[in-house]
């Protein structure tokens, strides 16, 4: 379970086009939700998305994904995006997820949640390898 108070929280409105034939957030969307949220905390950091420090050719590639529906989103409806670091490992980050409805039909609500597991890696020889999380990232993140 996250701690009460999240880490970050990013605030906006659903769109028409993010909505399906049905009226309803696709599911899709979700995913660039909880990925534009993580852009916004790594910047709101000064974390480099594609280039850490010294390290060249270096960026943070998806180890896994997870979300779940809990009720529908509409077009119209003001969500938030919260965001824990779930987790630091040695070259990966766990991020959680609760995308809440705060405004739209019905009283506000968590209307999903979700993870991305993110690992920190550089190109060697033309290949992604996984490298150590820089000590200053990690007290950024924390």
């Amino acid at each position: 379970m996250p701690a009460s108070v999240p880490q970050f929280v990013q605030r906006r409105s659903v769109e028409f086009h993010e909505t399906d034939a049905a009226g309803l957030v696709h599911f899709t969307n979700l995913f660039r939700w909880m990925e534009g949220t993580e852009l916004s905390f790594l910047q709101e950091r000064e974390v480099p998305v594609l280039a850490v420090e010294a390290v060249k050719n270096s960026g943070w590639p998806r180890a896994a994904v997870h979300a779940q529906f809990l009720g529908p989103l509409r077009f119209g409806d003001t969500i938030e995006t919260r965001l824990w670091v779930k987790k630091i490992g040695g070259s990966s980050l766990t991020y959680r997820f609760e995308i809440w409805r705060v405004k739209g039909r019905g009283a506000p609500n968590l209307a999903a949640t979700g993870e991305i597991t993110s690992v920190h890696v550089t190109r060697v020889k033309g290949k992604l390898r996984a490298a150590p999380l820089p000590a200053s990232i990690r007290k950024k993140l924390k």
